[in-house]
């Protein structure tokens, strides 16, 4: 089906990011599925006024968010609460799961704090997993990357997670995405993810070592 043209997004600032920003990692890891706080907010109210005038000529046909509290208030802030882009609910993008901050909320709870949502794809209660593994990640990348070929859009947004896109985009280093980060990349068949350069916003200039 050709290239695809991809936005990658990553959600805006939660407490975890501000905790282990503070060197707090074992409260940071202890917050279980947090949402944005008010920076993260406004961070994502930013990139949301910057980005409209983008999508103008970009032509976003369908916005894919991980089912993460931060994420899916993140593609409200950018997107709209009720944006007239179609939006799929996937786990595939999910963070890489080594603490609480990093576990979702059972599909019950969380498809009812987020009713505009459609989270028919996600099948199970708990939906993440527990203590990932390199590998296991490395084979959701793989899988994510045949998720995007085979949609019929070909220009696709992703709201995702620091170490996931990080290990998305195949940059060897903790974090490549700081928070509300958003890159255009050009997917081909073969699963090669380049940055065309095209789309860069980076709301927040103060890069953190720890923006997990």
């Amino acid at each position: 089906m050709g290239k695809k043209e991809i936005l990658l997004i990553r959600h805006g600032q939660g407490d975890h990011n501000r905790l282990f920003a503070e060197d707090r990692t074992e409260e940071a890891l202890a917050l279980r599925d947090p949402a944005l706080n008010d920076v993260g907010i406004e961070q994502a109210d930013t990139l949301g006024e910057r980005l409209r005038e983008q999508l103008r000529t970009f032509n976003l046909e369908l916005i894919i968010t991980s089912p993460m509290r931060r994420t899916l208030m993140t593609t409200d802030h950018v997107f709209g609460k009720h944006t007239s882009y179609p939006v799929i609910v996937s786990s595939i993008p999910t963070e890489m799961g080594h603490g609480e901050c990093d576990y979702g909320s059972k599909k019950t709870q969380i498809s009812k704090d987020f009713p505009h949502r459609d989270f028919s794809l996600i099948k199970n209660e708990k939906w993440w997993t527990d203590l990932e593994t390199q590998e296991h990640l490395e084979k959701r990348v793989k899988d994510f990357k045949k998720f995007l070929n085979s949609r019929p859009e070909s220009r696709i947004a992703v709201v995702s997670h620091g170490r996931f896109l990080t290990e998305l985009v195949g940059i060897g280093q903790f974090c490549a995405f700081a928070n509300c980060d958003c890159k255009q990349y050009t997917l081909t068949q073969d699963g090669t993810l380049t940055e065309s350069g095209e789309i860069f916003i980076r709301v927040d200039n103060v890069w953190e070592k720890w923006q997990k």
